[in-house]
């Protein structure tokens, strides 16, 4: 089982995506919605370093941006989107991946968290 200390390396080798990528992506799972000014405060990004990694969350389906704030989309769509791109990108077959179903459950109470509060 996947654990929450192994969540970042594991998104980013299972994945494929950048450690920025991966950091915007769980401070917004855990904090909800947040502008680029709060994202740059809570994790200390360059901000053309942020521009870039939030640009390529966008594009591989797993936040959104309405009005100038940032939100992660709920881990199951997320992850498993970020997966089939990965395997688009990468001219491999898509089919189950147990690490990334257990990475997609585990991040799923943070996510419900940040939303209750």
């Amino acid at each position: 089982m996947v654990s929450l200390h192994e969540v970042e390396d594991i998104m980013v080798s299972e994945l494929n995506v950048s450690k920025e990528e991966v950091k915007i992506y769980i401070l917004l799972l855990n904090k909800g919605k947040m502008s680029k000014t709060e994202i740059v405060y809570e994790i200390g990004l360059d901000i053309q370093v942020l521009e870039k990694a939030v640009t390529g969350l966008i594009e591989k389906g797993t936040c959104i941006e309405i009005y100038g704030k940032y939100e992660a989309l709920n881990p199951r769509f997320a992850i498993t989107n970020m997966y089939k791109m990965m395997c688009y990108t990468n001219n491999l077959e898509v089919k189950r991946n147990k690490t990334v179903d257990q990475l997609a459950t585990l991040l799923e109470k943070p996510y419900e968290d940040a939303r209750t509060k």
